[in-house]
């Protein structure tokens, strides 16, 4: 059975961890950006016995990638506090890193048994059960999640991707839904709706695709879908207004170059600017072999058979046997043969 294509369904782990770590701060003096680590570090050299600090410290570390000086300093904190149950959530944290799961499984629960009334131990636990690939696990602790605080919109979307995982769609959409509800800025959510319904072909999909640009304006791939949803609802100068304001933000995204071809050529019949967007495509992606084939379909339709022949051929270097340049240099033999009569 095929599986949803949900999207970056193990982004949601970074996501929530950077949301829930309430120790991430950038202070900020006059015009300078003042690095945080320096300052706790000279916080840490007047109150060296302040757990906090050095927690503090770790999870400043961690967001850099420093996993070592983390580690020692979340270790020192529990030493210092070993009954504080953030301490051990964030060194859950460290050993996700590390790809430890079982220590982190491990520190999230004695994060639970410390503070059982806090649900972020139980949505991380969900997290892991989920990239771990069982669902029903991760489910459980959403639910646990969701009992101990009913306003957090968090475990309504983890809870989502668990569903979709299990196929179970409907219960999916309304727990994306009511995760919207609660937080009506949270971009992925409002990606993953779109997702949804891009699969089941239900124009509420552009609803959503357009909640997310709302929440980033400049975004490459919900730009890219409500493209999408455009082209393939007979939409299409709407559908060349999305991709050409990727090509623009993003200009080496091949697939809206070729995007814009294809409907250049096909919808508007406008052969100099189907040739020039995929030139461009090809140039930033030379094996892209439809946009090979397409570049050649269309000089053939500009009458240049000479120049389609040798990219129909080429479409068959990167890909032996392709369907479309075959019949393509067939076409081209056609019109040879007629030619020569």
């Amino acid at each position: 059975m095929n599986k949803f294509p949900l999207i970056l369904v193990l982004a949601l782990y970074t996501l929530f961890t950077a949301c829930n770590n309430p120790q991430k701060k950038v202070v900020i003096q006059g015009d300078q950006v003042t690095d945080s680590v320096v300052i706790i570090t000279e916080m840490i050299a007047e109150d060296s016995l302040n757990a906090r600090l050095f927690s503090q410290r770790a999870a400043h570390y961690l967001s850099r990638g420093n996993i070592d000086p983390a580690f020692r300093d979340i270790q020192t904190a529990i030493k210092l506090s070993p009954e504080d149950p953030f301490s051990f959530i964030l060194l859950s944290d460290i050993y996700a890193v590390l790809g430890q799961n079982d220590n982190s499984i491990a520190s999230l629960k004695k994060a639970i048994r410390l503070n059982p009334a806090s649900e972020i131990p139980y949505l991380k636990l969900a997290e892991i059960y989920l990239i771990l690939n069982d669902a029903a696990t991760a489910i459980n602790y959403t639910n646990e999640a969701i009992s101990i605080n009913r306003q957090n919109p968090e475990p309504y979307y983890v809870k989502a991707v668990c569903l979709l995982e299990n196929h179970d769609t409907l219960q999916a959409i309304t727990n994306l839904r009511i995760s919207a509800n609660l937080d009506s800025t949270n971009y992925m959510t409002f990606m993953q709706l779109g997702a949804i319904f891009t699969h089941r072909n239900d124009t509420l999909s552009k609803k959503y695709f357009k909640e997310a640009l709302k929440n980033k304006p400049d975004d490459e791939r919900a730009l890219y879908y409500l493209g999408m949803f455009y082209q393939e609802h007979g939409q299409p100068s709407e559908a060349i207004e999305m991709f050409s304001k990727i090509t623009t933000l993003y200009p080496n995204n091949k697939r809206a170059f070729y995007n814009l071809g294809y409907l250049y050529l096909v919808e508007f019949e406008d052969f100099e600017n189907a040739k020039a967007m995929f030139e461009k495509a090809v140039a930033i992606s030379p094996g892209y072999v439809e946009a090979v084939y397409n570049l050649g379909r269309t000089k053939e339709a500009m009458g240049d058979y000479n120049g389609a022949r040798e990219l129909y051929w080429k479409s068959l270097e990167l890909l032996p046997n392709y369907p479309l340049a075959v019949q393509g240099l067939n076409r081209l033999d056609d019109i040879q043969i007629r030619n020569k009569k």
